[in-house]
């Protein structure tokens, strides 16, 4: 676990101590002794210097037993953060969304087989076939409108941009696969029309609806969608950045599109929204029960991702030393948010938000970690001395090394062998880890923690593949290639304007020093480095991955996004022939 203990020094503000909050008797009525919420406090001890705020709250069987705020709202005016302080929670907010719109199927409103433009006709026919549990399970092939935006060199910021979007979305000319078929780890659009459903179905805007059902009658007075980021919010946490040690700056970050998944919240309300889920207030338990039921592709396989959602709650479910987990981590800027909750054991939860962190699940992980240490049946560090090792032969391990790529999440990996050792590692990054074997083709990753990395080859339809998994959830599959090089003189033949009717936008691509470039001014600079013949890697994540597409004379007349979320997205070269 990361420790996210740096002193602020160089910030020269006195010292506070943490507010103690918490929910009344709600240690009494859970059974939680003083020594235990000494336990609890430990966990918060680097709090005793100024640091960015920090709000927790631990669940035991839906009841609350730890809530309380740590850390400064804001720095500069060393304001302390309390239970009431608002953060920006991200991905918190998908469950939000989600819930509404399995408040309207438990209402009879809608069926999740509908077809969505029964609700949104105004959506291209193209749209045709994908359902409300399509967007609901990312399995809809619709554009992230995050990468649009930034192909598209948009300023996210300001009010009316979700309107925007879904407006952009209309634009898309192919969808990025049939709905239904095929999961998208990265997709984002689907919220916008989700939320667009709900208006349209229940008569109100969607921030009403959400006051209606799930805010005004839980009393979450700290809760609220913002359509304008320049909108003035009270009591808000200033998101800060650490770029030395004790030294922040403030950091906004890309921030989300202004509209229903911009969401600011604060640990009173969210531990309100989690003792209430499933209460008479919030439509019964019909709802909240589906909230936890596993996605599907449409022939009914349960999607168990590495990482993104399994859930219809817009959680991931996996394992946590070798117990049944379920969370979702999100952060923009400054603010971090994470939720971990442990359903066969007492359903212990945690929620935390920061206002100063890259990541806030360490604290939240350190926290349940108090309650069910006994509970865990693995060890907090794997002992990879206990793990037995099948001898393979040099020859074999040579045979699996080489370069693989994964085009779905624009990743390009490196295996090799020294001394005698198989290791896995990004392409030109930093050094591998090594790869235990198993039997067969079949290796784990050493890796620094309680998580099972694995590693498989297998002959595919194109060459060798490498399956990427963790634990039981899905392969990533990776597909070798064979890596090619250019000279500065051969890279000439990819430069040009490059113009995305769809988008409105155009990149220019230059070679220099060997090193091939997109440039917008708008979006910046993205540098490529050469897959193979015509496919590059990128380094800005909206341009992952490119292929550059040729006529029939052999001429470079475009280019295709490679990636999850715009696939196959055109750019036609100005001035090429049919251009």
């Amino acid at each position: 676990m990361k420790n996210h203990g740096l002193k602020a020094k160089h910030l020269a503000l006195v010292c506070l101590a943490p507010l103690a909050l918490l929910a009344n008797a709600a240690n009494a009525a859970n059974g939680i002794d003083a020594a235990t919420m000494q336990k609890f406090d430990k966990v918060f001890s680097d709090f005793d210097t100024p640091k960015p705020a920090l709000a927790v709250a631990m669940f035991r069987n839906q009841e609350l037993v730890y809530q309380k705020a740590y850390g400064q709202a804001s720095l500069e005016h060393k304001t302390p953060a309390t239970i009431d302080t608002r953060f920006q929670v991200d991905t918190l907010a998908w469950e939000f969304i989600a819930f509404a719109a399995l408040l309207l199927e438990s209402q009879g409103m809608i069926a999740l087989s509908d077809d969505v433009r029964k609700y949104l006709p105004e959506l291209p026919a193209r749209f045709d076939g994908i359902t409300v549990d399509h967007l609901l399970s990312s399995t809809d092939g619709v554009a992230g409108y995050k990468v649009l935006q930034a192909l598209a060199g948009w300023d996210g910021t300001g009010p009316g941009q979700h309107t925007a979007i879904l407006q952009m979305l209309k634009q898309q000319k192919t969808l990025n696969f049939k709905p239904g078929a095929e999961f998208s780890p990265g997709g984002d659009s689907r919220f916008l029309l989700l939320a667009r459903m709900v208006e349209v179905v229940s008569g109100q805007s969607f921030d009403d609806f959400c006051k209606n059902n799930i805010f005004v009658p839980l009393g979450m007075v700290n809760t609220v969608f913002l359509y304008d980021d320049n909108q003035l919010l009270e009591n808000r946490a200033v998101p800060y950045r650490l770029v030395g040690e004790g030294v922040y700056k403030q950091d906004v970050g890309g921030r989300n599109a202004p509209g229903p998944t911009n969401l600011y919240s604060s640990i009173r309300d969210l531990s309100l929204w989690r003792t209430k889920l499933g209460s008479p207030a919030l439509g019964g338990k019909a709802p909240a029960s589906k909230m936890n039921q596993p996605i599907k592709l449409d022939g009914g396989v349960i999607i168990r991702d590495i990482a993104r959602v399994s859930t219809y709650g817009q959680q991931h479910a996996g394992q946590e030393r070798g117990i049944s987990k379920k969370y979702q981590i999100g952060g923009v800027g400054g603010y971090a948010s994470s939720i971990f909750s442990f359903p066969d054991h007492d359903d212990v939860s945690v929620v935390v938000l920061s206002s100063g962190l890259d990541y806030s699940g360490s604290y939240g992980m350190r926290l349940a970690s108090v309650l069910l240490e006994k509970e865990f049946v693995e060890p907090l560090m794997i002992d990879y001395t206990k793990i037995k090792r099948v001898k393979v032969s040099p020859d074999q391990l040579a045979r699996y090394a080489g370069t693989y790529w994964t085009a779905v999440r624009a990743v390009p990996a490196r295996i090799y062998v020294e001394d005698g050792v198989l290791y896995y590692g990004r392409a030109g990054g930093a050094p591998g880890r090594e790869l235990i074997p198993l039997g067969g083709a079949r290796f784990q990753m050493k890796i620094d923690g309680d998580d099972h990395y694995f590693v498989e080859f297998v002959d595919g339809k194109k060459g060798r593949e490498m399956l990427y998994s963790m634990g039981a959830s899905d392969p990533v599959v990776f597909e070798s290639y064979r890596p090619v090089t250019y000279a500065d003189s051969e890279l000439q033949q990819f430069t040009g304007t490059f113009h995305s009717e769809q988008l409105g936008s155009s990149f220019i691509i230059s070679a220099s020093k060997g090193v091939l470039s997109a440039h917008n001014p708008r979006v910046g600079q993205v540098d490529f480095k050469p897959l193979d013949a015509d496919r590059f890697s990128g380094n800005k994540p909206f341009m992952g991955g490119v292929r550059f597409v040729r006529d029939g004379k052999n001429a470079v007349t475009g280019f295709r996004i490679i990636g999850d979320e715009a696939r196959n997205l055109e750019f036609t070269k100005i001035g090429a022939p049919g251009a």
